[in-house]
């Protein structure tokens, strides 16, 4: 395989690749910086074996040049992210169920660090459209940490059919807008429920709206620079769900 291929079937950093690895996902070899070492590279060449992938060790400005300075030592060929399909994940939700849905959330970093907080917080599934917003690119994968490997992210063409089928389902849909005529905490979340959260920019768009039982917002003492970070918001609105569902 040459070193040339496009950086969609790169994953970088010791976390990143050791989790592929421990939840088998499909790689297709491994390069390692000469002279790295420790548990987790220790971990990562050991299952690599356990796994028969190839690996090779190469000097750190290689991998400097495939993946940025910030591989720490260890790049892996992924095969294409795949998408986990909306219709069974809607069908095999457990009680209470919690979806979350990212209307065109734009950076990488930002969808990595929700569905990592998503997972860590209970949620079953994460939607994205399939057009004009992030993907699972390896940006992405690297900030979440490896948690797509045990939340479904689904990719759907259009958000409003797929909220529509949930709300079919008997899900309460909430989005999450500066503008929402109720505060986040006001909502009943120990219900089904769907929370939907708009782009960096722009917010919920008109369209998903609509589609929304509530709308909320999040009360802040100071809101003199405006509203919250997407990552930011949808870790705060997922733990207030969380929160309610405790005993």
């Amino acid at each position: 395989m040459s070193d040339n291929q496009t950086p969609d079937d790169l994953i970088w950093g010791r976390h990143p690749v050791l989790e592929a690895l421990r939840t088998e996902r499909p790689l297709r070899r491994l390069l390692i910086a000469k002279g790295a070492h420790g548990p987790v590279i220790d971990e990562i060449f050991t299952r690599a074996r356990q796994a028969h992938i190839p690996y090779d060790l190469r000097d750190k400005a290689q991998l400097d040049r495939l993946a940025g300075p910030r591989h720490q030592s260890v790049v892996a060929y992924a095969a294409a992210a795949t998408y986990a399909d909306f219709d069974h994940v809607l069908a095999h939700l457990s009680a209470p169920a919690l979806l979350l849905f990212l209307d065109q959330i734009q950076d990488p970093h930002n969808l990595g660090a929700i569905i990592r907080s998503a997972h860590a917080l209970g949620a079953q599934g994460v939607v994205v459209p399939a057009r004009s917003a992030a993907g699972l690119s390896p940006a992405a994968l690297k900030a979440a940490a490896g948690a797509t490997q045990y939340l479904p992210v689904c990719r759907v063409d259009n958000l409003q059919k797929a909220l529509q089928k949930a709300a079919a389902c008997g899900l309460f849909i909430a989005g999450l807008d500066a503008h929402g005529e109720q505060p986040l905490t006001a909502a009943d979340f120990t219900q089904p429920c769907v929370l939907v959260i708009g782009s960096e920019g722009k917010g919920l768009r008109r369209m998903v709206q609509k589609r929304c039982d509530a709308l909320l917002h999040i009360p802040m003492q100071r809101e003199a620079i405006g509203s919250l970070n997407a990552s930011v918001a949808a870790g705060i609105a997922l733990y207030e769900v969380f929160r309610q569902r405790q005993p």
